[in-house]
């Protein structure tokens, strides 16, 4: 009964110690949150760009593949610190008074380093061998094409742009210029080209850390639009998807298969994501963030049902009964803040005056290893901001969510950032991202 009870006190420790950090983590990031001033996204050139050519700029994106154990050795070191620490963790979230606290101290970490010993055993067994790696990351890297990846993600963006009615003319220019070289586009003006849109996915690869823990596809496409009489650039910026989690095993398996389908995917929500912001895209007149729930913020549309809670931190425990706040069924009644917000109004009164036939994109979003995985539920073109959804979701599972605002400004079809709880997951991250807002069904 003893060692039942002792055993009871060692968990609450444990879970106090666990809760008590990770509250820490949240506030030091929410705290971050609201002193940071987010910056204003450039839309000025929207209204002068006349006819505009779509060029796919051919260079090799950078490959890298991080997040995996290299090899037993690896896996092995890995697992032993990290036993440790965990050890060491649990310990440090008991009180110790009196004249034997060193003496315990010193046994606690002798424990500690027996059980590190033991977790370097479990993380060279878990851990894949080193010709393993390298046999997937190869498999991984033999599927990615440089022109086909770029041509691809051009192509994306053309699709887009003609499903929303915009006329975006394919250019491939003859030659290709020296590696980091700019590309003059004045021989297209004389066309009748007015700007050109150059694109070019610059980095594919993937990003985590563990033994043999999942990894996400990571994405990052570099756009510029160019004046084509003199050649100036006029906007430039990044852009990023952050795509699903899997292990290597599942990412390299039938010759990668599944990273071909998730790069088709990448190509499709970056497509859509840069004619949204590059074209239509309208910042909020208050880029301060909103309340959005526990220890969280919203940059955009707050939510108000359901609230989301403050950042994963990837702990089981945590996660299971902090980080995920239940909804009342499987179908509810999801409400916002509607466009235009208070704020936006007082921020500039004149504009939001002329805002007219406002309605909104929902966007839900199944979670797998804390990443979202399939979009299951999306509407657009919703008259409130509030909406009871049509079909029910699954029991007992997580998921992401994200909102935005599509209006008319000026006669001009308009949208807002996706809303999220990092203000650079509003228009440089696709949508739904790790920082889109969460729930879970009962």
């Amino acid at each position: 009964m003893n060692d039942m009870t002792s055993q009871g006190h060692s968990a609450r420790r444990r879970l106090r110690w666990r809760a008590a950090v990770s509250v820490l983590a949240v506030v030091v990031a929410l705290q971050s949150g609201c002193v940071t001033v987010p910056p204003v996204p450039e839309t000025r050139y929207q209204v002068a760009l006349g006819q505009v050519a779509v060029v796919a700029r051919q260079q090799e994106p950078e490959i890298k593949f991080e997040g995996f154990v290299h090899g037993k050795g690896q896996g092995a070191a890995m697992g032993a610190g990290v036993t440790f620490l965990q050890c060491f963790g649990a310990g440090a979230g008991s009180t110790c008074t009196g004249p034997y606290c060193g003496a315990a101290a010193a046994l606690w970490l002798g424990i500690c380093g027996v059980a590190s010993a033991v977790g370097g055993v479990v993380g060279a067994t878990a851990a894949p061998s080193a010709k393993q790696v390298r046999t997937a990351e190869a498999k991984l890297s033999s599927v990615l094409n440089a022109n086909l990846i770029q041509e691809s993600l051009r192509d994306q963006v053309i699709a887009a742009a003609a499903a929303s009615g915009m006329r975006l003319q394919a250019v491939s220019p003859a030659g290709a210029p020296e590696p980091n070289q700019a590309r003059d586009y004045r021989p297209l003006g004389a066309d009748g080209v007015d700007t050109v849109l150059e694109v070019a996915l610059t980095h594919i690869g993937t990003d985590g850390a563990g033994i043999n823990s999942p990894v996400q596809l990571r994405m990052k496409a570099h756009v510029r639009l160019i004046r084509a009489r003199d050649n100036t650039e006029i906007f430039a910026t990044d852009y990023l998807f952050l795509g699903e989690r899997h292990k290597l095993s599942e990412w390299s398996a039938n010759q990668a298969e599944r990273l071909l389908h998730a790069l088709q995917k990448g190509y499709e929500v970056l497509g859509t994501h840069i004619r949204d912001n590059v074209f239509l895209l309208y910042p909020f007149p208050d880029h301060e963030a909103h309340a959005a729930g526990t220890l969280a913020v919203a940059f955009g549309l707050a939510p108000i049902y359901p609230r989301t809670r403050g950042t994963l931190t990837g702990d089981p425990l945590i996660g299971k009964h902090f980080e995920w706040l239940t909804v009342d069924g499987l179908q509810p009644t999801f409400r916002w803040q509607g466009f235009p917000r208070e704020t936006d109004i007082q921020k500039a009164p004149e504009e939001m005056e002329r805002v007219s036939n406002v309605r909104y994109d929902l966007i839900i979003a199944r979670e797998q290893n804390l990443a979202p995985a399939g979009i299951v539920y999306r509407r657009e073109g919703l008259p409130q901001s509030a909406h009871r959804l049509e079909t029910p979701l699954s029991p007992d599972t997580r998921y992401f969510w994200t909102v935005r605002a599509h209006f008319e400004l000026d006669g001009r079809e308009r949208v807002t950032e996706w809303s999220a709880m990092h203000f650079m997951a509003r228009e440089r991250w696709t949508a739904p991202s790790n920082w889109s807002y969460r729930f879970k069904t009962p």
